[in-house]
């Protein structure tokens, strides 16, 4: 795997540097997760959103594309849990020649599902920049601008602070999380607890 030149190695060699990637005329945002999509696909949703605030690369205009994802997703793993329980190898059964029952040994049907699945995040996650490979060629978003401030070419505030508002929603949800009861430790008779 070859390293990319500096620009001393390319005054060196003679050769020339390609232009860096500037920043895009459109500004970030954090889209939000629609209503139908299911709890964890929407912590996956907010997830995604975080990675890319974090590399100046969400705009509300990429919602749709997340929200594909996280359907694809969500539909992935469920495959997988069946191809778990049912294993890789099912046993179905169709009609032979002359209509009675056969049972026929095939591939699980969950497998073709969740290929098709990971076929699509892929591509997805490279449009997004979420690979290793891509990840350089997504140009960060412009600056956030306030209509009362100054202009000031590194005034990213604003996503900023509705990152954290994001960052909080989450930690919200992981303490929401309702703790099991032993029901072994409960007094029916007195109605407390042992």
């Amino acid at each position: 795997m070859s390293h990319r030149k500096t620009a001393d190695e390319h005054e060196l060699s003679g050769s020339l540097q390609r232009p860096t990637v500037g920043d895009s005329n459109i500004v970030g945002a954090l889209p939000h997760p629609p209503r139908f999509l299911s709890k964890d696909a929407k912590k996956k949703f907010r997830g995604l959103v975080r990675q890319l605030a974090d590399r100046r690369a969400v705009t509300a205009g990429d919602q749709d594309l997340l929200t594909l994802y996280c359907s694809l997703w969500e539909r992935w793993t469920q495959s997988l849990v069946k191809i778990s329980e049912e294993g890789s190898i099912r046993i179905y059964q169709r009609l032979g020649s002359d209509g009675s029952a056969v049972d026929v040994e095939k591939e699980n049907l969950h497998i073709k599902l969740a290929q098709n699945s990971e076929r699509q995040m892929v591509v997805i996650l490279k449009q997004l920049g979420l690979t290793p490979r891509d990840k350089d060629a997504v140009r960060p978003t412009a600056p956030v601008k306030h209509k009362n401030d100054p202009p000031h070419p590194d005034s990213s505030e604003g996503l900023h602070l509705e990152l954290e508002r994001l960052r909080a929603l989450e930690a919200a949800e992981k303490a929401a999380v309702t703790p099991e009861i032993d029901l072994s430790t409960i007094d029916e008779t007195s109605g407390g607890t042992l």
